[in-house]
């Protein structure tokens, strides 16, 4: 496991390189930028600025939710048993080293400069535009705020001066792509045994305990939290607002449009850039027709002049205001005098007069109804902030909910999940409220999240159970099977040992096997490219394939040890196959980027006063994980 969390975290250099992280928001990098003194709950204090722990808490939710998307089993305790906070703590302190050093060379991101980037994320548009609502949807999503976000943008625009200069020009030379291409199709030559655990006696009550307690984090039930919280119905609200005939009225002036008002005429047009022309066209289209025209002195066929129902607004907005009131001061039929804009002059006839406009009785329901689901929302916006500012007057939970007569649930330390012991479940809106109360602590009070569909919790969230291993009576018979298990593979563990150390001191593998009581080896005939596209490649091929000659190892499998010798290693040809060198040395290519900038934030840190707080870091993980926990 740890290499699948290894295999997708070293990648960062390269997402911060080409902008990934801007999409995926997998590494976030955010400091403190007014420094001062580090915090009891600091992470490390790298020049002037402090990683805290609650920005290594924030990434770690982020990663870990990442990674779901490509192992929906990774939880969070697992992820800090394989090392994940170490990871990274050491992203974070690598990012801010950069960012010092940066700092320090002269280089700066600028709010345009942020800006820029984020108006040209595609995440961020709709119909290729930027869209506000998306960015701050997308934001509140992965629990960013917008001053947040653009704090971390401006990190990674400040390392990407720093990377880009020393990557740009990386190439990989002939002689170490033929190199690493020969490594692919060397001949690995050996055999292969199996030493399977057999039994070997029950396990003793000691050894079950002992047993236990090496391997408490297998039976850590993970983090649960309790909570309370109340519903809040924004239809409900909505429903119970009343809407005056002035508001009607107003909102139907300010958008005639919208709501068809507005009289329309179907229009033809000729933009010329000079005069002269212009009025010859309007002259020649009174004798020989707008059309005809617009062909002999333009060019322009029939498509290129129509220009379909417009609103008078819609056409000034398109042209200029006189030239759209001169337009629509036409009858039927008649084609304007030229008319100078911006654009040139213009030349325009009304093909029909289209619509004469609804008035406000013909509208009214639409209107209402657009009225009325603003006041909606502006009612529920005004519940929230009304929330929002009861919680920083001090008020508490059960004080809010009695001022907007809601009812308080209560709800049992589940996990993010809405899993307990015993208990069915959570679903529907409970369990997202539920995974909801694993982004607050209780210090924070009550809080309000969306759950869609204009519905509403405010919620608070109370007991918090660190994860931690169940009492051992309640597992017993489960420590036993593993203490018997374990006892088993350690007396094949030393079986396979003796082996290894036979032919160590000179006994060829056939013959230690056998000396041992153990069957012939199976031969085993490898190359590195024939697995080279395989899932799940056996740990023992690997080994096989990753082993000197004359080299013996003793790898774990499901049942037991597997004994690999490699007998010899028989030299291949890359040129023998085509295009190998070639895509070796794209591959190498590609990994040289990140491999330079992991290198650079290495020595970023070495440049730049670092304090790591060990200590913190290892308390995090303990707490994540459950170990120690009694």
């Amino acid at each position: 496991m740890i290499s699948f969390f290894r295999r997708y975290l070293t990648s960062w250099p390269v997402l911060v390189l080409f902008g990934l992280i801007l999409v995926a928001f997998a590494i976030t990098g955010v400091n403190d930028p007014l420094g001062g003194s580090a915090p009891g709950s600091a992470v490390a204090r790298v020049g002037k600025r402090t990683v805290t722990e609650p920005e290594l808490l924030d990434a770690l939710d982020r990663q870990v939710r990442e990674l779901r998307q490509r192992d929906p089993a990774v939880t969070q305790a697992m992820a800090a048993r394989e090392g994940l906070v170490e990871l990274i703590a050491n992203q974070l302190v690598g990012q801010a080293a950069m960012e010092e050093m940066a700092s320090a060379a002269g280089l700066g991101a600028s709010d345009e400069a942020a800006d820029q980037v984020i108006v040209g994320i595609p995440a961020f548009q709709s119909g290729g535009k930027f869209d506000a609502g998306t960015y701050e949807r997308l934001l509140a999503q992965q629990g960013l705020t917008d001053r947040r976000f653009r704090q971390s943008l401006k990190g990674d625009l400040l390392r990407e001066q720093l990377i880009k200069p020393i990557t740009a020009a990386l190439a990989v030379p002939d002689g170490v792509a033929e190199l690493y291409a020969r490594l692919l199709v060397d001949r690995h030559e050996g055999g292969v045994s199996l030493v399977p655990a057999a039994p070997v006696g029950q396990a003793s009550q000691a050894e079950a305990e002992a047993w236990f307690k090496a391997n408490a984090a297998r039976f850590t039930i993970p983090e649960r939290r309790g909570f309370r919280y109340a519903l809040i119905d924004g239809a409900a609200i909505a429903a119970g607002v009343n809407v005056t005939d002035k508001q009607i009225a107003d909102a139907f002036a300010a958008d005639p449009a919208k709501y068809g008002a507005s009289p329309t005429r179907v229009l033809e047009q000729v933009v010329l850039p000079d005069e002269a022309r212009a009025r010859a066209l309007a002259a020649a289209a009174a004798k020989q027709g707008f059309a005809a025209a617009a062909q002999a002195i333009a060019g322009f066929g029939a498509a290129d002049i129509a220009l379909g129902s417009q609103t008078q607004a819609a056409f000034a907005k398109a042209t200029s205001a006189e030239v759209a009131k001169a337009a629509f001061a036409l009858p039927a039929g008649g084609i304007s005098a030229p008319i100078k804009s911006s654009l040139g002059w213009h030349v325009v006839r009304i093909a029909s007069l289209g619509s004469a406009g609804k008035t406000l009785a013909q509208a009214r329901a639409a209107v209402e109804a657009d009225v009325k689901q603003k006041l909606g929302r502006d009612a529920l916006a005004d519940v929230v902030n009304g929330i929002e500012d009861g919680v920083e007057a001090g008020k508490s939970f059960a004080d809010i909910a009695r001022e907007l007569k809601l009812t308080i649930n209560t709800q049992a330390p589940v996990t993010d999940k809405g899993i307990a012991a015993g208990q069915p479940p959570l679903s529907g809106d409970l369990a997202t409220i539920a995974a909801r109360a694993f982004r607050h602590e209780g210090a924070d009070g009550p809080v309000v999240e969306d759950l869609g569909g204009g519905r509403l919790v405010v919620m608070e969230t109370g007991t918090v159970l660190p994860a931690a291993p169940p009492p051992l009576k309640e597992v017993m018979p489960l420590a036993m099977a593993g203490a018997t298990q374990d006892k088993a593979m350690k007396a094949a563990r030393a079986r396979a040992d003796a082996v290894a150390a036979a032919i160590k001191k000179g006994t060829v593998f056939p013959k230690a096997l056998a000396d041992a009581g153990l069957p012939s080896p199976r031969p085993l005939v490898a190359r590195r490219i024939d697995l080279a596209n395989a899932q799940d490649v056996p740990e023992a091929a690997r080994a096989f394939l990753n082993g000197a000659p004359g080299s013996t190892q003793v790898i774990g499998v499901p049942g037991g040890w597997a004994i690999v010798h490699v007998d010899r290693i028989v030299p291949g040809d890359p040129r023998s196959v085509p295009t190998l060198i070639e895509q070796t040395r794209r591959e190498l290519g590609a990994a040289l980027p990140a491999e330079m900038a992991e290198g650079l934030a290495k020595a970023s840190m070495a440049a730049v006063k670092t304090d790591r707080n060990d200590a913190a870091i290892r308390a995090l993980r303990q707490r994540l994980t459950g170990e120690g926990a009694q």
